[in-house]
Formats: C-alpha cells, sequence, structure tokens
C-alpha cells in the first residue's frame, strides 16, 4: 500500500508541474472571412472562393514539404488567388495555389510575395483537385494556323478592338502551346535598341494555348504595327515603337517555329523592314519561354528569413466583421504597425479571469498579422484611479495587468 500511494503522489506532482501549456489569449489563426479571391477552372469563368478554399490555400502554402517539379506530362486542375481585403501595404499580399496532377501524385504550385515552390498535396485538401483530361506537354509547342482560322480570329480581333482599324498586312499568325507555370517573352529588336515584354504564368489568362499575329493599325490618323496575343478567355494587344522617320513598315522576313520550342532559347518570329530616307531599318519580332521558376527547401527557407518582418496591424472598431465586410469601411480606427506590435505583446500577457468589465466605445479589436487574424470583445471596469482592460475570445475572459492597461488605453480612441 505504502508503495502505491508514492507512485499516486508523484504522478500528482507530475500533473502540477508545467505539463500544460500555458493558457494564452493570442491565438492567430487564418479565418477565411478576412480575405477575398477567385478559383480558375478550365472551361468555365472565374469563380469567387468560398471560405474552405482560403483556409486550404492558406494551409497547404506554409513554406514547407518542398519538392521538385515531376518531369512528366501533368493535367492543371484548378488555379487559387487569396488575398487580404485590407493591409497597411497599397497592394494586398496575395497567395496563389495552382493545382495539378500526375498519374503518381496531386501537386500544389505555390506563389507568394517571396517564394515560389511546388510541393506534394493530398487532392482531398482542395474541394476541386481532378480533372480528367490529356496530360500537358513538358516543353512548349508551336503549330500552324490555317487561313480560314487566321480569318476567323481577325474578325474576333477586330470585334474585340473596335478602335483599331485593322490594316491589311499579310503576315502568319502563331499558335503556341505551353505548359504551365512558364513565362513568354517577346522582344523587339531594332538596331541597336531592344524592348522585352514578359507575360508571366497566370491561368486565369489561358496562356496555356495562344495565338500570335502581327498587324498593322490604325487609331486616331497614327498608324503603326502592334503584336496581338488571343487566347479563349482574353486579348492583348503590345504596340510597337515605331521607327522615327520610318513610315509604315513591310514584311521582309517570316521565320517558322519547330514543333517543339526550348527553353530560354529566342525565336525569331516576323522582321519589318523600315524605308528611313533612302536606308533600310530592320524590326524583328521573337518569343522566348522561360521555364518554370520553382526553389528548393532551402531556397524557400532562406527567402522566408530574408522576407520582411510580418506587420502587425489592429483595428478598433464597432461593427462586427462578416464575410464581405471591408475594415476600412467599418466605424473602425488602425493603428500604427509598431503600436500594432505593442498591442499584440499585451495581449499575449493577458491573464485569464472568471469576469469582463463594461463594453467600451469600441467594443472590438481585431489583430492581424500576415495572413492570420483574431477578434476579441473588450470591456472596460473604470475604478476611482484606474481603468481595468478585459479581452474575450472564445467565450474566455483575460485580463491585461495595471502597466498594460494604461498602455491599451492611450492606444485606443475611447
Amino acid at each position: 500500500m505504502r508503495k502505491i500511494s508514492i507512485v499516486a503522489s508523484l504522478l500528482s506532482v507530475l500533473a502540477l508541474s508545467g505539463c500544460t501549456e500555458e493558457e494564452t489569449a493570442l491565438e492567430l489563426n487564418v479565418r477565411p472571412l478576412l480575405f477575398d479571391g477567385y478559383r480558375f477552372e478550365v472551361g468555365k469563368t472565374l469563380t469567387q472562393m468560398d471560405e474552405t478554399e482560403h483556409t486550404a490555400v492558406h494551409t497547404i502554402c506554409d513554406e514547407t514539404d518542398v519538392t521538385s517539379l515531376p518531369d512528366r506530362p501533368f493535367v492543371f486542375d484548378a488555379s487559387y488567388r487569396s488575398f487580404s481585403r485590407f493591409s497597411p501595404e497599397m497592394v494586398s499580399p496575395l497567395t496563389g495555389l495552382t493545382v495539378f496532377h500526375d498519374d503518381e501524385a496531386a501537386y500544389a504550385y505555390c506563389e507568394t510575395g517571396h517564394s515560389r515552390y511546388v510541393k506534394q498535396i493530398d487532392p482531398e485538401l482542395m474541394p476541386i483537385a481532378y480533372r480528367e483530361a490529356a496530360p500537358e506537354p513538358l516543353r512548349p509547342r508551336s503549330a500552324r494556323v490555317s487561313a480560314d482560322t487566321q480569318q476567323t480570329l481577325l474578325e474576333q480581333l477586330e470585334e474585340d478592338a473596335p478602335y483599331f482599324e485593322f490594316k491589311p498586312f499579310n503576315v502568319p499568325f502563331v499558335a503556341l502551346q505551353a505548359p504551365l507555370l512558364t513565362t513568354l517573352s517577346i522582344e523587339i529588336n531594332t538596331q541597336d535598341a531592344s524592348t522585352t515584354f514578359s507575360r508571366p504564368y497566370e491561368p486565369s489568362l489561358g496562356l496555356q494555348h495562344v495565338t500570335l499575329s502581327l498587324h498593322i493599325i490604325e487609331m486616331n490618323g497614327f498608324v503603326q504595327p502592334a503584336l496581338f496575343e488571343s487566347s479563349e478567355v482574353n486579348t492583348s494587344q503590345w504596340p510597337l515603337d515605331p521607327v522615327p522617320d520610318g513610315g509604315v513598315p513591310t514584311l521582309s522576313d517570316t521565320y517558322p517555329l519547330p514543333e517543339t520550342l526550348e527553353f530560354g532559347k529566342t525565336y525569331p518570329l516576323w522582321q519589318l523592314s523600315y524605308d528611313v530616307e533612302g536606308k533600310v531599318v530592320e524590326q524583328t519580332i521573337s518569343l522566348r519561354y522561360e521555364p518554370p521558376v520553382t526553389m528548393t527547401q532551402a531556397e524557400v527557407d532562406a527567402a522566408t528569413m530574408t522576407a520582411d518582418e510580418e506587420v502587425t496591424i489592429g483595428y478598433f472598431h464597432k461593427t462586427p466583421l462578416s464575410g464581405k465586410t471591408e475594415l476600412h469601411a467599418l466605424d473602425a480606427v488602425q493603428t500604427l504597425t509598431t503600436d500594432g506590435a505593442t498591442l499584440k505583446q499585451i495581449v499575449a500577457r493577458a491573464e485569464p479571469v472568471k469576469r469582463s468589465g463594461e463594453p467600451s466605445d469600441y467594443p472590438l479589436f481585431t489583430l492581424i498579422e500576415g495572413v492570420t487574424s483574431q477578434t476579441f470583445e473588450v470591456t472596460l471596469h473604470k475604478r476611482s484611479k484606474k481603468t481595468d482592460v478585459f479581452l474575450t475570445t472564445e467565450g474566455k475572459h483575460y485580463k491585461l495587468n495595471s502597466e498594460d492597461s494604461a498602455t491599451w488605453l492611450s492606444l485606443a480612441p475611447y
């Protein structure tokens, strides 16, 4: 009996000696209602992302478990773009996630402000994670465009760009098929001058299948050549810088493309000739595909270490957050970033209690850091010489110490 009693006592001491985590009010988490974004699927219009998808994007793209891009054909499933609807910066940080699969696994390509990487995922993590389709090619490809197709595309261009008058210019169109995650660059070279247009990977623009065409256009009496890029969902135009005193150019050469294109290699498409006071000036239009930008785990870790530290901001507000409410549109007061960091430390030091105070003039406080946030109910208890500050989150009450209460009240709009 004595031996059993000693063992029981030891177990009791261990249970009371710090084996349980200290309770804290601070629990910043990804909260879908503070994000907006869209989902893109092949053959469908852009769709607003739901809360489950926002949570999945920021859970998957956590900069861990980085792997290499598989060297085999794969199928594009869906692409997601999630961004904060409020930010201390002019441009809200964007997290991109592209889901694709091959015969062996499903993958995610994550894009953040400082990293781009691939990781293998469980398809069940995303509501849409599998599409029946032929695999994408591993290398860019080109194809000739028939005369009938060219005429149809030209009519579509004239409809999409009614402010241009298209002049006859017998230049063959070029059809391209590119794998996911690549960047298309167009180079315009004229004597010693060079201009490059880059089209970074963006699934919603449908650039996996694109047609390039060169035209002479007129607008407001000004005539110049322009390159048009057409996909199923988008049409873009790039006016070419005119050659001074060159007038309207003529087509001097056309360069056929090989069926398969190599990454990083520049391929000429067309050459134009200008007559500048009796001298011929050539202008060459070329294309180049850049390979997918993917980082290793070590590179992601290094980029994360050197990236700017997450900014912490706080909002004192009167109206509860809802799915489509902008914090800036609320009756809200935003803290300075330095004050946001101070308030975060104050929240972390709050002690659990059994009660709260009376409602304050701004009864809600939201703390935001990166893609995570947390909202508290704020109540006050005024005494003869000081005021106590209480925070309530998830039904639990916390109290600030006297010094932190004074700091809080100096920063709050009460």
